[in-house]
């Protein structure tokens, strides 16, 4: 057992604190053994505490890091080298960083080749188990750039493994962050050959590539077909999100059938990589949403019946994925990169003890996300597995979009490089994601929050303003936004109905919504701020501000629900609450059947309209004007050549009267008492209507 510690924290200098109970006074001769060399280390700092003497040591020389070493005092006593703050020094990040594509497993019939990133590992061993469970252990060896590798030239499919990896004194057990199966709970990884995968048909969807003809609808794999009222044959996995003939209790279109006849664009699902927080063998005892990132390559477990299968998981959202497309439905991934679910049992702290994680200028890690860790996405081969992940998933599964999790933590220059991998594949793919500037331990100027929207041109934010100003505060339930009845702040509604131009330089990087899965559902929220209200009211109030995202420049983002008005008895934050709570309610298909078809109308009318889908400040200048009316209805106008659309947004049901400035026709009113006289649009409620000119 070693006496003392001792930890090498930069290229030249060494730690070692050692206990008063071993060493009274100080000393100054002390040197490390290791790799056949002995080097002398030189004492440049001395403190002292109650229980310890801390020295901090100079030497010449290159100690490597994968190799074993010992720090002795001239009275015979030792530690072993440790890696301490060295791994987050700059230049380790360009000594070890592997640019390599082949971290993980490749598998041929003949061979399996296994390659573990670990510069600061002395042992590392491959653990094979086969179909019986009979274990071989295998040792990797060290090739240049931390990496560690082997090859079985043997027919590998379907084997399990893990990782022993001999790190600071102990030996950990890990799984692969690059592996790409794996058993349930994240036990072991399999290895696949690709060959025995799903194989994907559909060609992608069409669509113009530009964000702001996308029409997002988040959704979730789980709460999607958990109710029992449609009898799903596998509910609450990724076989029944697909599930065609559905019905409610009342006969109409449920689950996928109802999905693909709203018009929408892009579906975007929570999370569906391999998370924490559900027991993958027993899922319907938990419930998570599932924002706890676990294996970054791997579906997850929770949403088949298998778990334990090597490749079921795989199929069952490869096969997902093929039918969404099949039916001219895109993929956009909810993904989480700003932390992990447990950073104690995530491979990269038993990898590389305190390099993927952000530390404070005292040396405390972070918790700016609130979940006990936060990523150094700014680190080189955290950077790589983000970017590597992502191309896993768009070319392995074909997902056409990706949205960030707390995106303001992640460094600019990690969102640089994998929308340039991105678009050098495929240029059709969006990427958005939640732009708070967050007080992370770098600079600001150096984050992906929405103030850096400039340098952040091809990436779309949560547009909070929007949010804030038509549904009224998130986090205030007492206040009311435009949308329900609030009359002030006229000139901000104006802005964001526009593109929100003086918040970002472009009108696709601003996400318009007011309900996501996070806080109350919309009609929640409505319910909490006017509790007085009539529920019929509220509905119509709904009702507007759903139409107000989806006729605002910009890009319009639903919450699945929100045009039924879903429900979650009023839970702010539901991410771990009962199926009860978040599951969809197919029973509300049944009872608001009208309003359903009002907002596939509405759909309708977004993708008919070019005007509606401005793609620059320069033209929603040219095209489109906002003014109010003495009643603070808003007349959002949009004129091109022969194209004129007029957009009334009345948010109370006073009785109002509009001259109109030439022939017009409705398209579409939520109010049906909405009606043109004498060359005057009449309007009795609550309502958006939508006015084409002749």
């Amino acid at each position: 057992m070693a006496d003392f510690r001792a930890y090498i924290d930069d290229f030249n200098h060494i730690t070692i604190i050692i206990p008063k109970s071993i060493q009274k006074n100080k000393i100054d001769t002390f040197e490390a053994r290791g790799n056949d060399e002995t080097l002398p280390l030189k004492v440049v700092q001395h403190e002292t505490s109650e229980y310890h003497h801390k020295y901090v040591v100079e030497y010449e020389g290159f100690i490597f890091l994968n190799k074993s070493y010992t720090v002795h005092d001239n009275d015979g006593h030792y530690a072993e080298l440790f890696s301490g703050k060295i791994v987050r020094t700059e230049a380790f990040d360009d000594l070890y960083s592997y640019e390599g594509k082949d971290l993980g497993v490749r598998y041929t019939p003949n061979r399996s080749t296994f390659k573990l990133w670990t510069p600061v590992a002395k042992k590392v061993t491959l653990v094979l188990l086969d179909d019986d469970d009979q274990r071989e252990d295998h040792a990797l060896n060290y090739d240049n750039q931390g990496v560690w590798s082997t090859h079985i030239d043997k027919d590998l499919d379907g084997f399990k493994y893990r990782y022993l990896v001999y790190v600071n004194g102990v030996t950990h057990t890990v799984t692969d962050p690059y592996g790409v199966a794996s058993n349930a709970n994240g036990e072991y990884n399999f290895v696949i050959n690709p060959e025995n995968c799903y194989q994907m048909k559909a060609e992608t969807p069409e669509f113009s590539s530009e964000p702001t003809d996308a029409i997002i609808y988040e959704m979730s794999i789980r709460d999607f077909s958990i109710d029992e009222s449609i009898k799903a044959t596998e509910p609450g996995m990724y076989q029944s999100a697909i599930e065609e003939g559905l019905k409610t209790a009342q006969g109409n279109q449920s689950g996928f059938d109802y999905l693909t006849s709203l018009g929408i664009t892009h579906a975007q699902i929570m999370p569906f990589y391999d998370f924490e927080g559900v027991d993958e063998n027993n899922p319907k005892d938990s419930y998570n949403w599932g924002y706890n990132p676990s294996q970054y390559f791997v579906p997850e477990g929770s949403f088949t019946k298998n778990p334990n299968h090597p490749y079921e998981r795989i199929n069952a959202l490869r096969k997902l994925v093929d039918t969404f497309h099949k039916n001219n439905l895109r993929v956009v991934m909810d993904v989480v990169y700003n932390h992990v679910y447990d950073l104690t049992t995530f491979p990269f702290e038993k990898l590389v003890p305190g390099y993927a994680y952000r530390y404070d200028q005292r040396g405390i890690r972070t918790n700016v996300s609130g979940c006990g860790n936060d990523l150094a996405t700014e680190r080189n081969m955290v950077r790589k597995l983000i970017i590597d992940n992502i191309m896993f998933w768009t070319k392995q599964y074909g997902i056409d979009g990706y949205r960030f999790d707390l995106m303001g933590l992640i460094d600019i220059k990690t969102m640089h490089k994998l929308r340039q991998r991105l678009e050098h594949y495929r240029k059709d793919i969006i990427v958005y994601g939640e732009g708070w500037d967050m007080p992370a331990p770098l600079p600001k100027a150096l984050l992906a929050h929405q103030n850096n929207k400039q340098v952040l041109f091809n990436i779309g934010f949560f547009n909070d303003a929007f949010r804030e100003l038509i549904k009224g505060g998130t986090f205030d339930l007492t206040h009311k936004g435009y949308a329900l009845g609030n009359p002030e702040k006229s000139k901000q509604i104006k802005q964001v109905l526009l593109g929100s131009s003086h918040k970002y330089i472009q009108p696709a990087q601003s996400i318009n919504y007011v309900a996501c899965h996070d806080n109350h559902t919309l009609f929640d929220k409505i319910t909490l701020a006017m509790e007085k209200t009539p529920k019929e009211k509220r509905q119509k109030y709904q009702e507007l501000a759903t139409a107000m995202v989806l006729l605002a420049q910009g890009v319009p983002f639903i919450h699945m629900g929100q045009e039924f008005f879903r429900t979650k008895d009023q839970e702010e934050n539901s991410y771990q609450s009962p199926d009860r709570i978040n599951k969809i309610d197919w029973d509300l298909i049944d009872k608001h059947q009208d309003a359903i078809a009002r907002f596939k109308k509405l759909i309708e009318i977004r993708k008919a309209n070019p005007l509606l889908r401005l793609r620059t400040k320069r033209k929603i200048a040219e095209l489109t004007s906002v003014t109010f009316s003495d009643k603070s209805s808003a007349l959002y106008r949009l004129d091109e050549n022969d194209e004129h659309l007029l957009i009334i947004f009345k948010n109370n049901d006073a009785k109002e009267t509009i001259s109109l400035d030439r022939d017009y026709e409705i398209l579409f009113s939520h109010d049906d008492l909405n009606k043109i006289e004498d060359g005057k649009l009449i309007l009795s409620d609550i309502s958006a209507t939508v006015l084409k000119g002749k």
